[in-house]
Protein backbone atom coordinates (compact mmCIF):
# COMPACT_ATOMS: atom_id res chain seq x y z
CA UNK A 1 0.00 0.00 0.00
CA UNK A 2 1.04 3.38 -0.67
CA UNK A 3 1.12 6.74 1.63
CA UNK A 4 -1.59 7.88 -0.12
CA UNK A 5 -3.92 4.84 1.02
CA UNK A 6 -2.99 5.06 4.44
CA UNK A 7 -4.35 8.65 4.37
CA UNK A 8 -7.54 7.68 2.75
CA UNK A 9 -8.21 5.30 5.17
CA UNK A 10 -7.37 7.84 8.01
CA UNK A 11 -9.27 10.44 7.09
CA UNK A 12 -12.48 8.35 6.13
CA UNK A 13 -12.53 7.17 9.26
CA UNK A 14 -12.27 10.74 10.58
CA UNK A 15 -15.09 12.06 8.40
CA UNK A 16 -17.32 9.05 8.22
CA UNK A 17 -17.95 9.76 4.85
CA UNK A 18 -17.09 9.30 1.15
CA UNK A 19 -17.80 12.93 0.08
CA UNK A 20 -16.09 14.80 2.74
CA UNK A 21 -13.34 12.84 2.49
CA UNK A 22 -13.00 12.71 -1.78
CA UNK A 23 -13.53 16.81 -1.30
CA UNK A 24 -10.68 16.61 1.53
CA UNK A 25 -8.37 14.75 -0.22
CA UNK A 26 -8.87 16.44 -3.95
CA UNK A 27 -10.12 13.28 -5.64
CA UNK A 28 -13.07 12.72 -7.30
CA UNK A 29 -15.79 9.97 -5.26
CA UNK A 30 -15.77 7.92 -7.92
CA UNK A 31 -11.95 7.14 -7.55
CA UNK A 32 -11.94 6.90 -3.95
CA UNK A 33 -14.76 4.59 -4.47
CA UNK A 34 -12.54 2.50 -6.68
CA UNK A 35 -9.46 2.55 -4.68
CA UNK A 36 -11.11 1.93 -1.11
CA UNK A 37 -12.14 -1.48 -3.06
CA UNK A 38 -8.46 -2.22 -3.98
CA UNK A 39 -7.20 -1.53 -0.63
CA UNK A 40 -10.00 -3.87 0.87
CA UNK A 41 -8.88 -6.77 -1.88
CA UNK A 42 -4.69 -6.26 -1.61
CA UNK A 43 -5.38 -6.42 1.68
CA UNK A 44 -8.40 -9.71 0.90
CA UNK A 45 -10.95 -8.54 3.99
CA UNK A 46 -13.74 -6.24 4.24
CA UNK A 47 -12.45 -2.78 5.89
CA UNK A 48 -15.64 -0.95 6.17
CA UNK A 49 -19.12 -0.87 5.26
CA UNK A 50 -21.20 2.02 3.42
CA UNK A 51 -24.95 2.83 4.99
CA UNK A 52 -27.84 5.69 5.50
CA UNK A 53 -25.41 7.00 8.77
CA UNK A 54 -22.26 7.27 6.85
CA UNK A 55 -19.25 4.84 7.17
CA UNK A 56 -18.94 1.92 9.53
CA UNK A 57 -15.43 0.17 9.87
CA UNK A 58 -15.23 -3.31 10.70
CA UNK A 59 -12.82 -4.58 13.46
CA UNK A 60 -10.39 -5.00 10.68
CA UNK A 61 -10.70 -1.98 9.57
CA UNK A 62 -10.70 -0.02 12.83
CA UNK A 63 -7.04 -1.76 13.19
CA UNK A 64 -5.98 -0.96 9.87
CA UNK A 65 -6.85 2.97 10.70
CA UNK A 66 -4.65 2.66 13.56
CA UNK A 67 -1.35 1.14 11.55
CA UNK A 68 -2.04 4.19 9.27
CA UNK A 69 -2.19 6.27 11.92
CA UNK A 70 0.73 5.06 13.26
CA UNK A 71 2.81 4.33 9.62
CA UNK A 72 1.73 8.32 8.70
CA UNK A 73 3.35 9.46 12.29
CA UNK A 74 6.50 7.92 11.74
CA UNK A 75 6.87 9.27 7.81
CA UNK A 76 5.77 12.60 9.15
CA UNK A 77 8.61 12.97 12.14
CA UNK A 78 10.82 10.83 9.46
CA UNK A 79 10.36 14.04 7.58
CA UNK A 80 10.77 16.46 9.48
CA UNK A 81 14.22 14.46 11.00
CA UNK A 82 15.54 14.64 7.28
CA UNK A 83 14.90 18.35 7.07
CA UNK A 84 16.09 18.88 10.48
CA UNK A 85 19.55 17.72 9.34
CA UNK A 86 19.59 20.33 6.31
CA UNK A 87 21.11 23.75 6.97
CA UNK A 88 18.30 25.61 5.48
CA UNK A 89 15.63 26.53 7.92
CA UNK A 90 12.44 24.53 6.08
CA UNK A 91 9.59 22.25 6.42
CA UNK A 92 6.12 21.93 7.27
CA UNK A 93 5.57 23.78 10.69
CA UNK A 94 2.37 22.40 12.26
CA UNK A 95 -0.04 24.67 14.64
CA UNK A 96 -2.84 25.08 16.49
CA UNK A 97 -4.88 28.23 17.68
CA UNK A 98 -8.81 28.83 18.52
CA UNK A 99 -10.20 30.85 15.34
CA UNK A 100 -9.74 34.25 17.07
CA UNK A 101 -6.12 33.82 17.19
CA UNK A 102 -5.82 32.25 13.63
CA UNK A 103 -7.75 35.17 12.47
CA UNK A 104 -6.36 38.29 13.59
CA UNK A 105 -2.77 36.92 14.05
CA UNK A 106 -1.61 34.38 12.46
CA UNK A 107 -1.82 35.80 9.11
CA UNK A 108 0.69 38.44 9.97
CA UNK A 109 2.66 36.39 12.20
CA UNK A 110 3.67 33.59 9.70
CA UNK A 111 3.88 35.95 6.72
CA UNK A 112 6.67 37.56 8.69
CA UNK A 113 8.30 34.39 8.82
CA UNK A 114 7.59 33.31 6.07
CA UNK A 115 9.30 36.46 4.65
CA UNK A 116 12.40 35.03 6.87
CA UNK A 117 12.25 32.07 5.80
CA UNK A 118 10.92 31.60 2.34
CA UNK A 119 11.44 27.42 2.79
CA UNK A 120 9.04 27.20 5.68
CA UNK A 121 5.49 26.08 5.07
CA UNK A 122 2.86 25.74 8.01
CA UNK A 123 0.07 23.52 8.66
CA UNK A 124 -2.85 25.64 11.10
CA UNK A 125 -5.52 23.92 12.55
CA UNK A 126 -8.41 25.88 13.94
CA UNK A 127 -9.59 24.34 17.60
CA UNK A 128 -11.15 25.28 20.57
CA UNK A 129 -8.08 26.06 23.36
CA UNK A 130 -8.94 22.59 25.19
CA UNK A 131 -8.57 20.85 21.86
CA UNK A 132 -5.68 23.02 21.39
CA UNK A 133 -3.67 21.78 24.45
CA UNK A 134 -4.73 17.62 23.58
CA UNK A 135 -3.31 18.48 20.06
CA UNK A 136 -0.01 20.06 21.36
CA UNK A 137 0.34 17.38 24.11
CA UNK A 138 -0.33 14.34 21.76
CA UNK A 139 2.57 15.85 19.51
CA UNK A 140 -0.14 16.45 16.53
CA UNK A 141 0.92 20.10 16.50
CA UNK A 142 4.56 21.56 16.90
CA UNK A 143 3.17 24.56 18.48
CA UNK A 144 -0.49 25.75 20.35
CA UNK A 145 -1.82 29.34 20.89
CA UNK A 146 -4.23 29.19 23.63
CA UNK A 147 -6.43 31.58 25.08
CA UNK A 148 -7.02 30.16 28.58
CA UNK A 149 -4.94 29.68 31.64
CA UNK A 150 -4.57 25.72 32.23
CA UNK A 151 -2.79 23.18 34.40
CA UNK A 152 -0.25 22.61 32.24
CA UNK A 153 2.42 20.60 34.29
CA UNK A 154 3.83 18.25 31.16
CA UNK A 155 4.21 21.99 28.56
CA UNK A 156 6.66 24.49 27.90
CA UNK A 157 4.81 27.90 27.70
CA UNK A 158 4.96 31.62 27.04
CA UNK A 159 2.69 34.52 27.56
CA UNK A 160 2.53 36.51 24.42
CA UNK A 161 -0.07 39.18 25.11
CA UNK A 162 -2.84 40.36 27.79
CA UNK A 163 -6.55 41.53 26.01
CA UNK A 164 -9.32 43.02 28.32
CA UNK A 165 -13.07 41.64 27.53
CA UNK A 166 -15.74 44.29 27.03
CA UNK A 167 -19.65 44.70 27.15
CA UNK A 168 -20.16 45.71 23.32
CA UNK A 169 -24.03 47.04 22.21
CA UNK A 170 -24.70 49.69 19.33
CA UNK A 171 -26.06 52.19 21.30
CA UNK A 172 -24.39 53.84 24.58
CA UNK A 173 -24.50 52.51 27.57
CA UNK A 174 -23.25 51.57 31.24
CA UNK A 175 -22.62 48.36 32.93
CA UNK A 176 -25.68 48.77 35.28
CA UNK A 177 -28.03 48.69 32.05
CA UNK A 178 -27.23 45.10 31.51
CA UNK A 179 -29.30 43.16 33.68
CA UNK A 180 -31.97 45.01 32.16
CA UNK A 181 -30.64 44.52 28.39
CA UNK A 182 -31.27 41.33 25.11
CA UNK A 183 -27.80 39.79 25.39
CA UNK A 184 -26.28 38.16 22.24
CA UNK A 185 -24.70 34.86 23.64
CA UNK A 186 -22.01 32.43 21.86
CA UNK A 187 -20.84 28.76 22.53
CA UNK A 188 -17.28 28.97 23.33
CA UNK A 189 -15.14 27.13 25.50
CA UNK A 190 -15.95 25.88 29.08
CA UNK A 191 -12.90 27.91 30.86
CA UNK A 192 -13.81 31.41 29.21
CA UNK A 193 -17.84 30.52 29.88
CA UNK A 194 -17.09 30.41 33.67
CA UNK A 195 -14.97 33.38 33.32
CA UNK A 196 -17.97 35.42 31.95
CA UNK A 197 -20.58 33.91 34.40
CA UNK A 198 -18.32 34.18 37.20
CA UNK A 199 -17.76 37.84 36.51
CA UNK A 200 -21.74 38.23 36.01
CA UNK A 201 -22.73 36.86 38.94
CA UNK A 202 -20.30 38.81 40.65
CA UNK A 203 -21.65 41.75 39.91
CA UNK A 204 -25.13 41.31 39.11
CA UNK A 205 -28.04 38.98 40.99
CA UNK A 206 -30.07 38.53 38.37
CA UNK A 207 -29.30 36.24 35.43
CA UNK A 208 -28.67 37.92 32.25
CA UNK A 209 -31.42 38.39 29.57
CA UNK A 210 -30.53 36.05 26.16
CA UNK A 211 -32.14 37.10 23.24
CA UNK A 212 -29.85 35.14 20.86
CA UNK A 213 -27.83 32.67 21.25
CA UNK A 214 -24.91 32.28 18.07
CA UNK A 215 -22.20 29.67 16.77
CA UNK A 216 -19.22 32.09 17.35
CA UNK A 217 -18.08 35.19 18.55
CA UNK A 218 -17.66 36.22 14.69
CA UNK A 219 -21.36 35.98 14.17
CA UNK A 220 -22.43 37.84 17.61
CA UNK A 221 -20.26 41.05 16.41
CA UNK A 222 -22.11 40.76 13.43
CA UNK A 223 -25.55 40.28 15.85
CA UNK A 224 -24.72 43.35 17.56
CA UNK A 225 -23.73 45.77 15.22
CA UNK A 226 -26.82 45.09 13.98
CA UNK A 227 -28.69 46.10 16.99
CA UNK A 228 -30.12 42.81 18.66
CA UNK A 229 -28.33 42.80 21.70
CA UNK A 230 -25.16 43.63 23.45
CA UNK A 231 -22.56 40.96 23.79
CA UNK A 232 -19.54 40.28 25.92
CA UNK A 233 -16.22 40.41 23.45
CA UNK A 234 -12.49 40.60 23.41
CA UNK A 235 -11.43 44.05 22.80
CA UNK A 236 -9.31 42.69 19.42
CA UNK A 237 -12.84 41.75 18.27
CA UNK A 238 -14.41 45.39 18.19
CA UNK A 239 -11.55 47.58 17.20
CA UNK A 240 -12.57 47.20 13.06
CA UNK A 241 -15.99 49.05 14.20
CA UNK A 242 -15.22 51.89 16.29
CA UNK A 243 -19.29 52.70 15.95
CA UNK A 244 -19.68 50.24 18.19
CA UNK A 245 -19.73 51.25 22.27
CA UNK A 246 -17.89 49.53 24.69
CA UNK A 247 -17.22 49.11 27.99
CA UNK A 248 -14.63 46.86 29.76
CA UNK A 249 -15.74 44.65 31.84
CA UNK A 250 -14.56 45.69 35.53
CA UNK A 251 -14.66 43.52 39.02
CA UNK A 252 -15.33 44.78 42.22
CA UNK A 253 -12.01 45.53 42.99
CA UNK A 254 -11.75 47.55 40.04
CA UNK A 255 -9.97 45.62 37.88
CA UNK A 256 -10.71 44.41 34.42
CA UNK A 257 -11.58 41.15 33.13
CA UNK A 258 -8.84 39.87 30.78
CA UNK A 259 -7.38 36.87 29.15
CA UNK A 260 -3.85 36.16 28.35
CA UNK A 261 -2.73 34.69 24.81
CA UNK A 262 -0.26 31.79 25.42
CA UNK A 263 1.98 29.53 23.25
CA UNK A 264 2.59 26.22 24.54
CA UNK A 265 4.81 23.73 23.25
CA UNK A 266 6.54 20.17 24.41
CA UNK A 267 10.31 20.91 24.96
CA UNK A 268 11.91 17.77 22.94
CA UNK A 269 10.50 19.29 19.84
CA UNK A 270 12.98 22.09 19.75
CA UNK A 271 15.29 19.36 18.87
CA UNK A 272 14.17 20.03 15.68
CA UNK A 273 15.08 23.14 13.71
CA UNK A 274 12.41 24.68 12.37
CA UNK A 275 10.19 24.74 15.65
CA UNK A 276 13.57 26.11 17.57
CA UNK A 277 13.84 29.08 14.96
CA UNK A 278 10.51 29.64 15.35
CA UNK A 279 9.86 29.79 18.59
CA UNK A 280 12.72 32.28 19.04
CA UNK A 281 11.65 34.65 16.60
CA UNK A 282 7.97 34.67 18.48
CA UNK A 283 9.75 35.55 21.68
CA UNK A 284 11.77 38.32 20.10
CA UNK A 285 8.72 39.59 18.46
CA UNK A 286 6.10 41.82 19.64
CA UNK A 287 2.87 39.43 19.42
CA UNK A 288 0.04 42.76 19.35
CA UNK A 289 2.08 44.09 16.20
CA UNK A 290 0.85 41.20 14.39
CA UNK A 291 -2.69 41.77 14.79
CA UNK A 292 -5.11 42.77 11.85
CA UNK A 293 -5.46 46.34 11.34
CA UNK A 294 -2.22 47.37 13.49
Amino acid sequence: MEERDWLILKTLYEQKNITKTAKILYISQPTLTARIKQIEESLGTKLLYRGNKGITFTETGEYTVKFAEKILGELQDFRETITNMQEDVAGTLRIAAPSILARYFLPKLLGKFQDMYPKAKFDVQVAQSSDVISLTGALNVHFGFVRNKFDWPEYERILLATNYVCAVAAKPFVLSDLPHMVRVDYYTDQYYQNLLDKWWYEIFEEPPIIGTRVSNLDLCKEMVFNGLGYGLLPSILIEEYPQLHSVPLVHKDGSRVKRNTWLIYKKELLDLKLPKVFLEFVIDSDFDSFQRNH
